[in-house]
């Protein structure tokens, strides 16, 4: 299996090198001949000895001398063209693996990208496609100048007494053995290792993005459980791999250096005078110079698990489809329709045969308690949830027929976690329609109760906001939401809790200012404050994730113990509703002759 495996991630890491293999090519001969350059040194030092009978004759050795410095600007300058070469055709494949992922992200059906948290879509983008770079820039030239310099000093050694070539092999050989018995198990903790990796960089996010949270209660990263496991388990994993590795890769590189068995077959061979001086010489400097080249292919080997697990965790986002081809539906109505929708996470069931309608043009709001289903309902009309059962239409398409473009510019979810990217609000607002003019940026922001904040910024809407727009309030970024799915002018659009953050006033004017301007949009509201959404048309109450009452606001406190009994919990006072009189001027707004 874990042969198969890998002969998939060889196979995915060929395809990615595909069209970049002329260079790479050139770089791999290069660094061949480098190492052919490397060892010359060496081959001139043993060749001098035999000049030292002729010392007072200083001819022989200036022309060593030449060809010394020949041989050593040579190695630095091909090694040079090498690496430039291996790295140039390395960040190019990095570019394009990077482009494919990112577009393969982009077309990821939204209910697996919810199932991956960022941390590890980060590591598989970043970590894991830096680990090709190292591939392709140092491994694939190393490897095949450690490969050509092996080969020339067995030659070489070979030349001098086919003995000592045989104990230059031996030595490796008896190394690696070693080292695959010590290492035998390590391949099964590589991919939990990997995965433990993973979790912790989630972990590790998501703790940043907690922290004013936590320094609120003075809590550290210990009381974070996620974290606090993450940390534990990754420890746990990595003092397992060393107590088990490191005696036996000790060994594997003691045994590694030839001269163990080739220094003492060379002084037997040299006391039976079948090699003179300069032959013991060679064998001795270039058994010790397999070292080097041998570390590196043995490196290499333990460092091309770990790209290859990346690679395979490559391989399903890059051959990602999008699913079936979708044609452009054509939609008779913005009325939705949920009928018999069921939806389980793992074996919890949190809808059950759940059905109402959302007229179109109309406000329809769902209730209930907490944990009842309501933002999975969200979730299902922003296609991050698909239904076990049952099916929902708009008009009368199914909008599982409906692909994801003509899906966004038809539905837009504002969430209670308002979302917004680093740069300027501007950017932000014109997310869903970049070619948005001023009025109509006007207009969204004004009827999300937006307008005033923005104008009283230092650059109005040219503001650079932070990283999920961190610098604003929570009620802001609620109202900044809102504006960019009103400025998408999409005909149905759901507010899941989006004003949970605003008081009950700015709350009231922005229904009215709502239902003034944009009199045709499908509205489903997700509220708490049941207040807020008194006058909507029609009321769906939701408790286990199963409809138990709809109606009007009237009809329900008479039929409805549920929604009874949750409005005298909240206890209104005289507050606003979804169709009460507007003022003359709204706050945020500007009085027009």
């Amino acid at each position: 299996m874990s042969n198969t495996r890998n002969s998939a991630s060889w196979s995915v890491l060929n395809t990615l090198l595909r069209g970049h293999r002329k260079p790479l090519g050139m770089a791999i001969l290069l660094a061949a001949v480098a190492a052919v350059l490397e060892l010359v040194p060496f081959l001139i030092l043993c060749y001098s000895v035999a000049l030292l009978p002729r010392l007072p004759d200083a001819h022989g050795f200036l022309q060593l001398a030449g060809w010394l410095a020949l041989a050593l600007a040579g190695k630095y300058i091909v090694y040079s063209l090498a690496y430039f070469l291996s790295h140039e055709t390395a960040y190019r494949v990095l570019m394009d693996t990077r482009q494919k992922l990112v577009r393969a992200l982009a077309r990821a059906p939204l209910p697996w990208l919810q199932q991956h948290s960022s941390g590890v879509l980060n590591k598989l983008v970043m970590q894991d496609v830096e680990r090709i770079e190292q591939f392709i820039a140092h491994h694939l030239v190393e490897m095949m100048a450690a490969f050509a310099a092996s080969i020339l000093v067995i030659s070489v050694l070979w030349w001098v007494d086919w003995r000592l070539a045989l104990a230059a092999i031996a030595a490796p050989l008896l190394a690696i053995v070693i080292q695959a018995i010590a290492m035998r198990n390590v391949g099964q903790y590589m991919t939990e290792y990997q995965q433990a990796i993973g979790e912790l960089n989630g972990a590790s996010v998501e703790y940043l993005r907690s922290m004013p949270v936590m320094k609120t209660f003075n809590q550290g990263a210990h009381s974070f459980a996620r974290m606090r496991k993450g940390l534990a388990r990754y420890h746990e994993l990595v003092r397992h791999i060393t107590r088990g590795t490191v005696p036996g890769w000790s060994l594997f590189v003691v045994m590694l250096n030839a001269n163990i068995v080739v220094l003492p077959i060379g002084l037997w061979l040299m006391q039976q005078q079948q090699i003179d001086l300069a032959g013991m010489l060679i064998a001795i400097v270039l058994g010790n110079g397999m070292v080097r080249p041998l570390m590196k292919l043995m490196r290499f080997q333990t460092q091309i698990r770990e790209i290859l697990d990346g690679v395979k965790r490559m391989q399903p986002v890059l051959s990602m489809r999008e699913g079936r081809a979708k044609t452009r539906q054509t939609l008779t109505s913005s009325a939705v329709q949920l009928s018999g929708i069921s939806v389980s996470y793992g074996n919890r069931r949190v809808l059950s045969e759940v059905s109402f309608a959302i007229p179109a043009g109309r406000v329809t709001a769902l209730v209930g308690p907490s944990g009842a289903g309501k933002s999975t309902i969200a979730s299902l009309l922003g296609g991050l949830v698909e239904p076990d059962q049952g099916r929902i239409l708009v008009g009368d398409c199914p909008l599982a027929d409906i692909d994801n473009v003509q899906r966004t510019a038809t539905i837009a979810v504002v969430a209670q976690d308002a979302f917004l990217f680093r740069g300027t609000l501007l950017s932000n607002l014109k997310l869903g329609r970049p070619d948005a003019g001023e009025d109509q940026i006007r207009q969204a922001l004004r009827v999300a109760q937006a307008e005033a904040f923005v104008d009283a910024l230092p650059k109005g809407w040219h503001t650079h906001v932070g990283e999920r727009g961190l610098t604003l309030s929570g009620g802001e970024r609620q109202r900044l939401a809102v504006a960019r799915a009103l400025l998408a002018n999409t005909p149905v659009l759901v507010l899941d809790e989006s004003t949970a953050f605003a008081d009950s006033r700015t709350e009231k004017y922005f229904y009215e200012a709502l239902h003034r301007t944009y009199p045709a949009l499908t509205v489903l509201t997700i509220a708490h404050r049941l207040y807020s959404v008194k006058d909507a048309t029609n009321i769906v109450v939701l408790d286990h994730g199963s409809v138990v009452a709809s109606g009007d606001h009237a009809s329900l406190m008479q039929t409805c113990t549920l929604y009874r009994q949750m409005w005298q919990a909240q206890a209104p006072q005289q507050s606003g509703s979804v169709n009460q009189t507007r003022p003359a001027v709204l706050p945020g707004e500007k009085e027009h002759a």
